[in-house]
């Protein structure tokens, strides 16, 4: 399970995510540590509950419920026996997060059915936990700059500058978990739609030298 939270954490502009059973207990996560495990299991606890009513009401399996905030999202895809929350940017590009989410979905989905539903009530103690890495390296930076040149020329690097030191960070220790919020922040400088999906694409590919 980790292993595909990380996957769909690369992509850009989302924050985290994790997996909870029918009964809203966490059984993996991959999100910053400031997420509180008792707010997780609420929230994953609600999304079944609402997909369970839904798909009772409507006689079919629900698919994804995507809520959208001032300043954020939550994105939560059926897993049948649970469901996959993912927190993420409220403008980030949904059918590039469908490519990796949805395939991580199926694969969990195959998952869950194989443990059955006693082996996914776990106790908090056995609860799988990702913890994100700290910081990112000096290569992404400079895969960004390198990037954003192309667009943007010689400007890129003030941009990228400002927007770290608006995020109230540090490019030398620039916080892992923020990352897609960075890129976010950067992409929309790109006026051109096909040059700014391209630039984040670039980025997307850039991330995952960070695993």
């Amino acid at each position: 399970m980790e292993n595909i939270l990380k996957d769909i954490n690369a992509v850009v502009g989302v924050t985290g995510c994790f997996i909870c059973n029918g009964e809203g207990q966490v059984l993996a996560s991959a999100l910053p540590e400031l997420f509180d495990e008792t707010i997780l299991s609420t929230v994953g606890r609600t999304m079944a509950q609402t997909m369970a009513g839904l798909a009772t009401a409507r006689q079919r399996k629900m698919g994804d419920i995507d809520l959208i905030y001032d300043q954020g999202r939550l994105i939560a895809k059926n897993l049948g026996e649970g469901c996959l929350c993912i927190l993420c940017a409220r403008n980030i590009n949904v059918p590039l997060l469908n490519l990796t989410a949805n395939l991580g979905s199926r694969k969990l989905t195959e998952i869950l059915k194989a443990l059955g539903p006693a082996e996914t009530k776990v106790k908090a103690p056995d609860r799988a936990r990702v913890t994100p890495t700290l910081t990112v390296n000096g290569t992404f930076f400079a895969q960004m700059e390198h990037e954003l040149t192309k667009v943007m020329g010689p400007v890129a690097t003030l941009i990228i500058d400002d927007e770290v030191a608006a995020l109230g960070a540090d490019k030398d220790a620039f916080p892992r978990d923020r990352m897609a919020e960075l890129v976010e922040k950067v992409s929309s400088e790109i006026a051109d739609e096909r040059k700014r999906a391209n630039f984040q694409q670039s980025m997307l590919e850039a991330t995952k030298t960070l695993r």
